[in-house]
């Protein structure tokens, strides 16, 4: 009996020159090849459903002291990153006045840096209620609570 290529597939009648099989009856190529297409079309049917995932419809916006962070025109890219407020966010305590609308998104506020809970100090912004208006606006400001003036990270998610 050969041995073909390395692999303990023998067959009486067949050279290690001849073309081995895999366990399925195709040709090894053959098997790779289907094998290679597999795995090309599970990635890209899971890179599209991410990408749906993430469109954002025109009516999904964060604003901070009335400038758009998060769509109408300042695109998506905030969507998902730990942020920290401007400097001058930060050292004024009666800002920042936070808007976020839509019924998909949030924004969770905190009080430390880098997006770190920190006991009962954050605040989410937003609501997250399909059954509401689709233009639906949530704001919050130091006006709500002062220690919102000295809160210095955000972080916006989809719903």
């Amino acid at each position: 009996l050969n041995q073909c290529r390395g692999l303990k597939i023998r067959h009486p009648s067949r050279s290690c020159h001849e073309p081995c099989r895999a366990r399925v009856g195709f040709p090894l190529p053959v098997a790779m090849q289907l094998h290679a297409v597999l795995v090309a079309a599970l990635a890209l049917a899971a890179s599209g459903a991410l990408v749906r995932k993430s469109e954002l419809d025109i009516n999904q916006k964060v604003y901070i002291e009335n400038a758009p962070i998060l769509g109408d025109g300042a695109g998506e890219e905030a969507l998902n990153q730990c942020r920290e407020f401007a400097d001058q966010h930060v050292s004024n305590p009666a800002a920042p006045t936070v808007k976020v609308c839509g019924t998909g998104i949030k924004m969770t506020v905190f009080l430390r840096g880098r997006c770190e809970a920190y006991y009962e100090h954050s605040v989410t912004v937003g609501k997250c209620d399909s059954g509401m208006p689709a233009d639906t606006c949530d704001v919050y400001s130091p006006a709500q609570s002062a220690a919102f003036g000295h809160y210095q990270s955000y972080k916006i998610e989809q719903c």
